[in-house]
């Protein structure tokens, strides 16, 4: 039975795969050709997270509501690739979101409005046109009505924020239907592959990258923080879990092997090995009214971050 249902897994995780190297990006209003031109960055980028992306569209469809087809907003949708997968396996209408590639925060580049990105997915299939709106979702209201989405969609996200996760849990509070589900995934601040990198006395932070400050991780997080902060902010905590998940098969042998020890370690039923694996998804269900939160664990000079806005709670 087990080796059934692990057959079953590798052979989905290989179509997808197979489905993710026919996608490709043909037209971009967000970003022109930026994408488009960083071929060998996106492939890589499809091998490393596909087996997310596969976990990730198991718990949506898990915790997705009866009603169909879906309405998704996804934070953070570029490379568009889980936007293409979400189009393939689920009935839904999926909005996206970004900021321009190399834009600093506050900077204006004159993009309003929706704009359009057209995916070719191999040559049998139509082409996927995805509305894409171009904001900050750490400092900008949300351009949608109030209980716009069935869920919210962010993965991949919080780590690059700068400023305040806060503001993007109000409004996604408020952007979601009442009982609206929030799936958040994200790489674990302790993991083992940190701690070892730790005891060789090497730096664990992320290079500067050249698609600006939002471009790599500003701050990682621990499932005790992100409970914390998600509560706080009026969200119940469904499910969670942690998980080894990102493919390594490209990487030289000597690095498979020595990804596959600490992922073995960290697969230990023991408490302090569980909390060391390397990523992190949430699945919560917001209640109550928005709560503009800032847990003095997570946030310092907390004077100095806007005030609520009338009819909105605070903490």
């Amino acid at each position: 039975m087990a080796l059934g249902f692990f057959g079953l897994m590798e052979r989905e995780l290989k179509n997808i795969i197979t489905f993710l190297d026919t996608v490709e990006i043909d037209k971009d209003e967000v970003d022109g050709e930026a994408l488009k031109r960083a071929s060998d960055e996106l492939d890589e980028y499809r091998k490393t997270h596909a087996r997310r992306f596969w976990t990730s569209l198991a718990l949506i469809e898990k915790w997705a509501p009866l009603a169909q087809p879906l309405r998704i907003l996804e934070l953070g949708s570029a490379p568009y690739f889980f936007t293409a997968l979400l189009d393939r396996h689920l009935p839904c209408q999926v909005v996206g979101v970004n900021i321009q590639a190399g834009v600093w925060p506050g900077e204006d580049r004159g993009v309003t409005g929706p704009k359009m990105v057209r995916l070719r997915r191999g040559a049998e299939a139509s082409p996927l046109e995805i509305e894409i709106h171009v904001f900050n979702i750490e400092k900008d209201p949300f351009p949608f009505e109030d209980g716009s989405f069935d869920m919210v969609l962010c993965l991949e996200v919080i780590e690059h924020l700068t400023y305040s996760p806060t503001h993007m849990l109000v409004e996604t509070h408020r952007v979601l239907k009442e009982g609206g589900k929030l799936i958040l995934s994200t790489p674990n601040a302790i993991s083992i592959m940190k701690t070892v990198a730790l005891l060789c006395n090497r730096s664990v932070e992320f290079p500067y990258s050249g698609y600006g400050i939002y471009g790599r991780h500003q701050r990682e997080f621990t499932v005790g923080e992100l409970k914390m902060l998600l509560e706080a902010c009026h969200f119940r905590i469904l499910e969670v879990n942690l998980a080894n998940i990102f493919l390594r098969s490209h990487l030289p042998a000597a690095k498979r092997l020595a990804f596959a020890i600490l992922n073995f370690l960290s697969s230990l039923p023991l408490p302090y090995f569980r909390a060391k694996r390397e990523y992190i998804s949430i699945v919560a269900e917001s209640f109550g009214k928005p709560c503009a939160a800032y847990p003095k664990n997570l946030y310092i000079h907390r004077h100095l971050y806007p005030a609520a806005e009338e009819g909105l709670e605070t903490d």
